[in-house]
């Protein structure tokens, strides 16, 4: 009774803490093999009361949830300890805990993301592009349509995954091109391709390397006579997207353009990422790949990447919940700047837009480029100017010449802009 007492502890300590189930690799490994060991001379039999125990007291789902999170070697490890209703009442109190660890292993992930990465991962010699062209573009099928901004946010913004079954392969910073079904009313021709920057990484939301994600606002003209939406006016591509239900297909050209992909050959590399709406698409592919996924470029990051988010107000917040996990788990390599231009006041009294922002960190952000950090652009080019006449500024402080300053940035490919 003593060693079974001994094994429940075991057990429960671990499954208590989340932080046992998102360790390191090599530390599950080192705790399944002790729970493997510990049982091993068990009968086979006994691997189905476990089970039924569990479910008696636990309840159905964290029975389901060891079951998908991979857990068995330490479930087996209560083998011996889940006989006697006295301490299956004890395993009871620590469901909770088994479920959270679970959500939480599954968000990190068990599985590496290496398969399907250049060698070495960093070589881009080997990219993607333009796969799928016009004549003959690639359909996909879509797999949610879900609204991701609150209810006081300017306009809608929907985040759409698409299935393609691994056969679109992309890297993260390219762009989808996507033909909307229909012809137009002008000519009756096809519409034309519209461009996208790809919302995921390489290897999907759900890291199979199987799908693809989007960030779209559902483009609308509010027509001042009629003092409503003039359905004549909208875009046409984005308004299908935002449509869609699961199932739909997707026609899909690209993936396109190299100017906004990360050089990986140096993990010391600083990112600044600057976006105004959905121009935070491609960001949210490369903070996946730096911090969340379990890929090489993962594993070998030291350096930091900041990003700066313009939008309206705080309902029009995109992926916020992602940015705040990785901002809590990496303080010092992940740096997160909001400008909310009908919340917060510059300091000139004026509204905060993103140009206000980046101006309070002027010395700092020039600094990081002098010494090769890498800036980049993506949103309303109406950014643009703004933020010129802040680096601007900051040079000829310094006594440098400005245009050949940012000269040497695109020469040295710092300076990275895909803007509308």
């Amino acid at each position: 009774m003593m060693m079974k007492n001994v094994y429940l502890a075991f057990v429960v300590s671990l499954l208590s803490s989340a932080s046992a189930f998102v360790a390191p690799l090599n530390q599950q490994s080192q705790v399944q093999n002790v729970a493997l060991n510990m049982v091993d001379d068990r009968a086979p039999s006994k691997k189905q009361k476990v089970w039924k125990a569990m479910k008696r007291t636990t309840g159905a789902l964290a029975t389901v949830a060891l079951s998908t999170a991979g857990l068995p070697p330490i479930a087996n490890a209560a083998a011996e300890v889940v006989e006697t209703a006295e301490n299956a009442k004890k395993i009871l109190a620590v469901g909770a805990g088994v479920a959270t660890a679970v959500a939480a292993s599954k968000l990190l992930g068990t599985k590496k993301q290496n398969f399907l990465e250049a060698s070495p991962y960093w070589d881009q010699s080997t990219i993607p592009l333009n796969t799928f062209k016009n004549k003959a573009p690639f359909t996909g099928k879509v797999v949610s349509t879900k609204r991701i901004v609150g209810p006081k946010a300017t306009g809608e913004t929907c985040h759409i995954i698409i299935d393609s079954k691994g056969d679109y392969k992309y890297w993260e910073g390219q762009s989808m091109g996507v033909i909307p079904p229909g012809n137009r009313e002008k000519d009756g021709k096809p519409h034309a391709v519209s461009l996208y920057s790809i919302a995921s990484t390489r290897y999907g939301d759900d890291m199979t390397g199987k799908t693809s994600s989007l960030c779209v606002r559902r483009a609308t003209y509010w027509c001042p006579e009629l003092k409503a939406d003039d359905p004549a006016k909208k875009g046409i591509c984005s308004n299908f997207l935002c449509d869609t239900k699961p199932g739909d297909d997707i026609v899909m050209t690209g993936p396109a353009g190299k100017v906004m992909l990360m050089p990986e050959e140096d993990p010391s590399t600083n990112y600044i990422m600057v976006a105004t709406g959905t121009g935070i698409a491609p960001y949210r592919g490369f903070v996946r790949r730096l911090f969340t996924e379990k890929s090489p470029a993962a594993e070998a990051y030291k350096g930091q990447a900041w990003l700066f988010l313009g939008v309206a107000n705080s309902d029009a917040l995109l992926y916020d919940d992602e940015w705040q996990e990785v901002k809590e788990r990496f303080p010092d390599n992940f740096i997160l700047d909001y400008a909310l231009s009908r919340e917060q006041e510059n300091k000139k009294g004026g509204k905060m837009y993103i140009q206000d922002k980046m101006e309070e960190y002027a010395d700092e952000i020039f600094n990081k480029l002098d010494a090769g950090a890498h800036i980049y652009f993506c949103g309303l080019k109406g950014m643009m100017p703004g933020i010129q006449d802040m680096l601007k500024g900051v040079a000829e402080s310094k006594d440098l010449d400005y245009d050949e300053w940012l000269k040497g940035l695109k020469s040295n490919k710092q300076w990275h802009v895909e803007v509308y």
